[in-house]
């Protein structure tokens, strides 16, 4: 079950409880049909959500859990504000932080809960604070509270700001109502010149032309005011030794920050002190805003490093492996890569541990997507030695994923539409393919940020799709507001709100329709005629003719398909030695797959792949037709080449039969 709808049911299941009628966590698992850690898991994800809401969680020992308004539990008041566990956390670390020493009753008092549940709190506080390099510290008489490098201690108030989407252009009034997630960055800055440092960053990125999204100038802004804060109560950097990029690039980010320091040092002294500048520098480069060469709107792709293209490429030629088609053809995928790649290795180079606000999001919706390239992002590892953080692969993996739904593009008779994200060109690309692909109906004409969004791109579109709030629109201008990163459920939505704006401009035809793949596995694919243990091959492209054959005798695919397979080695290289011993050979789509098929061949002597040094015994040639058709297929042979108790199974097997019951043994293991 998906978990968006389990925890729909589970909210549904507790909307009937009350304390006369509890309900426990035995009791949620078998009606959902999910172990009592994912309960006790999704009860956490949807605190929140029920604390928005007006609704307490209640829970007694051997007794069971209920739902009670804030206004009839005995603890809480209509007047009292009623946060949630996460909110909660990020309060008590702020106070932790803070100039004071805290109390344990004190802050059970400011958040309004008992002491049993702020010591539980701090349970997972202390953990937060130890990921972060962070120490938690108490002594009887003196209090509790948390100490690290100031780095860290930025970090930490930085990662916890930079949750909430704000609007810096001049619409931070402190005096107007406060946005949902706002409230504790504003009680923070609320001294601060916050409008003047924030015109001063946007402006002078706009001159530079390198104000690419919301999210990158949001955080660097965040940056700015909490390192001011930190200089205002004496929190000094320490000096540290001039970074050293590995691409002339980062001289420029040197000299932008020594001019952000130069200015900002009017309004509060201590920002051109050497350890503020390393560290405008490493923010720079944390809030992804770095200098390529061409300037924002005239780059080109000769203009990216060498380095990054190559990287890039190296990148794209693994992934392709599992995708099931050939991706190096997609100039657009190989530019975006490297101009992400670029800054991505320099903050691998210094230990920049990046923040992916869609990480969760990412994982959950393409988590096909995210292995694959996790996997090519190793192999840029090997070549290296830079190891990619899960943050900086879910970018990656976003740069894939839109070229996957570029790929399965269909175009239909549209509406307009105006797309407007501010969560940089790899999620704007992704959401757009997203919304293309799911929705051919549509037709986006332009793809803006909020702080690029002017009237004039509001005007002869039919409707505007935004991941953000939009303040002011053209009158009968329908806006719909949509995450990032959609589910399935969510664009079931949208198509919903969307039909009737179709409908009414094209009252005649009928929306495209959409099927559903049928996914099957490595088991339910790899029948007995298609495995062949005694291949004899005299060189690699005998061998893989050989698997591509198994794979035509089943219809799965057409003889051009297998001359295919053999050429595309020739023309990209070994890539498809997946580990050692094995090659996935396969070809494009279009070459005349007909079906989702694997064959395996075992061969007597090895081959080698030219330039691999890897010698070559056992092949698994596949076809699909589509790029998501087969990825369940893929998660199974990932699953094999990482065992090397399943890699000797398959070497030693004496039958086709025998070889399908060991692998179905190995592939139901949980």
């Amino acid at each position: 079950m998906e978990a968006n709808e389990r925890r729909r049911r589970l909210e549904k299941a507790l909307a009937g409880t009350s304390q006369d009628l509890p309900i426990t966590i035995d009791q949620l698992a078998k009606l959902l049909q999910v172990s009592v850690r994912t309960v006790h898991y999704d009860l956490k994800e949807i605190e929140d959500e029920l604390s928005e809401q007006g609704l307490t969680l209640c829970r007694k020992p051997r007794y069971g859990m209920w739902l009670e308004r804030a206004d009839e539990a005995g603890t809480l008041h209509a007047e009292q504000h009623v946060w949630g566990r996460k909110e909660r956390q990020d309060r008590i670390i702020l106070a932790l932080l803070g100039e004071q020493k805290c109390s344990i009753d004190g802050l059970a008092e400011m958040l309004a809960i008992s002491r049993t549940t702020l010591l539980a709190d701090l349970k997972d506080v202390q953990e937060t604070l130890e990921k972060r390099n962070l120490v938690y510290d108490s002594k009887r008489g003196l209090g509790i509270w948390a100490h690290g490098d100031e780095q860290a201690c930025r970090d930490m108030l930085i990662h916890i700001f930079n949750r909430a989407s704000y609007d810096f252009r001049g619409h931070f009034d402190m005096a107007a109502p406060c946005p949902a997630g706002q409230e504790l960055f504003r009680d923070y800055v609320q001294d601060l010149p916050v409008e003047q440092i924030a015109h001063f960053f946007l402006e002078l990125m706009e001159q530079r032309g390198i104000l690419e999204n919301d999210s990158s100038a949001n955080r660097m802004i965040c940056a700015l005011l909490v390192q001011f804060k930190r200089l205002q109560q004496g929190h000094d950097m320490s000096y540290q030794a001039p970074l050293g990029f590995l691409s002339d690039e980062g001289e420029q980010l040197k000299r932008l920050a020594g001019e952000i320091a130069q200015s900002l040092d009017a309004l509060q002294r201590g920002f051109r002190q050497p350890g503020e500048v390393q560290y405008l520098v490493r923010e720079l480069l944390h809030s992804r805003i770095f200098f390529l060469p061409g300037g924002d709107q005239q780059r080109q792709p000769k203009d990216v490093n060498v380095e990054a293209v190559d990287l890039a490429r190296r990148f794209i030629e693994y992934a392709q492996v599992w995708l099931g088609d050939f991706y190096l053809d997609d100039d657009e995928l190989l530019y975006n890569l490297a101009l992400h790649l670029q800054p991505a290795i320099e903050r691998a180079h210094f230990g920049i541990m990046l923040t992916n606000p869609l990480l969760g999001s990412i994982k959950e919706q393409y988590t096909s997507l995210y292995d694959i390239a996790n996997r090519a992002a190793a192999k840029i590892t090997e070549h290296m030695g830079i190891a990619f953080s899960e943050d900086e692969i879910g970018y990656l993996t976003i740069h894939l994923g839109a070229a996957v739904e570029r790929r399965n593009l269909q175009r239909k008779k549209q509406l307009s539409v105006l797309l407007v994200c501010g969560n940089g060109i790899g999620t704007a690309n992704l959401l757009a393919m997203t919304l293309r692909n799911n929705l051919p109906y549509i037709q986006i004409v332009k793809t803006v940020s909020l702080y690029r969004l002017s009237a004039a791109d509001m005007e002869h579109v039919d409707i505007i799709i935004s991941t953000v709030d939009i303040q002011k629109v053209p009158p009968g201008m329908a806006v719909l507001r949509v995450s990032p990163i959609l589910t399935d459920a969510g664009i079931q939505v949208i198509e919903g709100q969307i039909r009737y704006f179709y409908h009414k401009k094209y009252m005649s035809e009928p929306l495209p329709g959409q099927t559903a793949a049928k996914e099957s596995g490595l088991v339910e694919l790899l029948q007995e005629p298609c495995i062949r243990l005694d291949g004899e091959a005299g060189d690699w492209e005998t061998a893989v003719t050989q698997a591509g054959n198994l794979l035509l005798a089943e219809g799965a695919v057409t003889e051009h398909y297998v001359r295919q397979m053999v050429r595309v080695v020739r023309n990209i290289g070994p890539y498809i030695v997946v580990c050692d011993g094995v090659a996935m050979p396969h070809a494009h789509i279009e070459d005349g797959a007909r079906k989702v098929a694997v064959s395996f061949l075992r061969l007597k002597q090895p081959v080698f792949f030219s330039d691999d040094k890897r010698p070559v015994d056992m092949l698994f040639a596949f076809s699909t037709t589509s790029e998501k058709a087969h990825l369940p297929l893929l998660s199974d042979l990932w699953r094999v080449f990482n065992s090397e108790y399943m890699l000797q199974a398959l070497r030693t097997c004496p039958d086709a039969v025998s070889m399908r019951q060991q692998l179905q043994q190995f592939l139901t293991k949980a």
